[in-house]
């Protein structure tokens, strides 16, 4: 009879597999010590090659290593202490030794060391262990331990120590991305706190600035009226130029308020049933009077739609505003056109000047807060450089999405659209009972 030894190839199938389980669950785990609890709940599929193991995790300050994951169900046994005190250098499993040194340490006589070690599915006794340091990839620093018991009825010879070192690699390589999750994890959360932070700071700021702006103005518009005939007209100029900058900081302090308010989730948009096409025309023809009076002509194309549009009316009214005052601020002669047409499923609404357009290198960057085109020629100065991302969000609140072209000296076109019909809108926000005219 011929006979074949299949002892190895078996051996390695098994192996492999669990090499292969374990590497395909490095990345299921979010933090370090659930890296550990899925490793080791891993090595239970293979109790012949790994019959019992441990794994320890280094604290921060170096002076304890902690246990986060057994295949032993008995917690703070001999077997598996819960702390390792580094400091003192000694301990059954020689784990202070491995980390210290950073190589691999071999125990042996482990039924005299430790008694009777559970998982092995032989009748034998596991005699030797392997105690494999864990360090991320590239570096030298040790962060932890793997122990690995052997099999009783395995040498431990150079291919059960390949394995187990591979076994200590995926190990390490599940821990370091699941450290790597976490970090992550804490710089989202650390910069979601900033932006909070900063969102409060412009509300707050923004709430302390209308209060004192209004008792301001008010009366200004009162002596401005009456004293209008008496004044000389330098001292009238004077007089409107401190009402005229009032107003452009409380329009600053409104958009801010705006942008925090829908930062922080607290915008109410009611959407409502809207001819569209005669809504934005009625919008932009207010501005009729200042184009013209530039020597620009205002074009406004409205085509009617086929169907009422779902909009909140007053963010709607900020839409079209903050696109035509830009446009009108950086065009000096040719025209500002409204557009608004049906598309497939949709509106679009485009506003097109012959300004002095934006530097390609620009427009990746136009709809950043606080971002302001550096040396564009405009009107004037002012501007708190988040209208077109308060534009933006506006936009977005409607399932809506805004783009931009334009070219050097020749033009700028923003163009929005937004679906027609109302899936697309959370549903208790949609107000049906009002009519166009209402």
């Amino acid at each position: 009879n011929i006979v074949i030894e299949t002892t190895y190839r078996v051996l390695n199938d098994r192996r492999a597999q669990l090499l292969r389980e374990v590497a395909s669950r490095t990345g299921i785990a979010k933090t370090a010590e659930e890296a550990c609890a899925v490793m080791v709940t891993t090595f239970l599929s293979d109790p012949k090659d790994i019959p019992f193991a441990l794994i320890y995790l280094v604290d921060e300050d170096g002076k304890t290593a902690r246990l986060c994951g057994s295949t032993d169900s008995l917690k703070e046994s001999r077997l598996s202490p819960a702390v390792i005190d580094l400091t003192e250098g000694v301990d059954d499993w020689s784990i202070a030794q491995a980390i210290q040194t950073g190589e691999t340490q071999i125990l042996t006589e482990l039924e005299t060391r430790f008694g009777n070690i559970p998982g092995s599915p032989w009748a034998e006794a596991p005699q030797e262990a392997v105690i494999l340091p864990i360090a991320a990839t590239g570096q030298a620093k040790v962060t932890g331990v793997l122990v690995a018991v052997a099999s009783p009825r395995r040498r431990l010879d150079d291919l059960y120590h390949n394995f187990l070192e591979q076994i200590a690699s995926q190990v390490s390589i599940a821990i370091a991305n699941a450290c790597a999750y976490e970090e992550e994890r804490k710089r989202a959360e650390q910069l979601a706190e900033l932006d909070r932070a900063k969102t409060a700071f412009f509300s707050n700021v923004s709430h302390e600035f209308r209060t004192p702006l209004a008792l301001m103005l008010s009366p200004l518009e009162d002596l401005t009226s009456a004293l209008d005939d008496r004044l000389q007209s330098d001292e009238r100029e004077q007089l409107h130029l401190i009402q005229r900058n009032g107003l452009r900081l409380q329009k600053l302090v409104n958009t801010l308020l705006d942008f925090s308010r829908i930062e922080a989730g607290r915008v109410q948009a009611v959407y409502e049933p809207t001819d569209l096409a005669a809504y934005t025309s009625d919008l932009a023809s207010v501005f009729r009077s200042l184009v013209e009076r530039s020597g620009l002509a205002l074009q406004i194309d409205c085509s009617p739609v086929s169907e009422l549009v779902y909009v909140d009316r007053d963010m709607w009214e900020k839409i079209i505003l903050n696109l035509i005052s830009n446009a009108f601020k950086f065009t000096f002669e040719g025209s500002i056109t409204v557009r608004l047409q049906q598309i497939d499923h949709g509106v679009e609404l485009s506003v097109t000047d012959t300004g002095t357009g934006i530097a390609e290198s620009e427009l990746p960057k136009l709809f950043e807060r606080f971002h302001r085109v550096s040396g564009a020629r405009s009107r004037t100065y002012e501007g708190s450089g988040i209208g077109l991302a308060l534009v933006q969000e506006l936009v977005k609140l409607h399932g809506g999405s805004i783009s931009v072209t334009s070219q050097v000296d020749r033009g700028t076109t923003f163009t929005i659209t937004i679906p027609l019909g109302t899936a697309h809108l959370p549903s208790d926000r949609i107000q049906s009972n009002r009519t166009l005219e209402s």
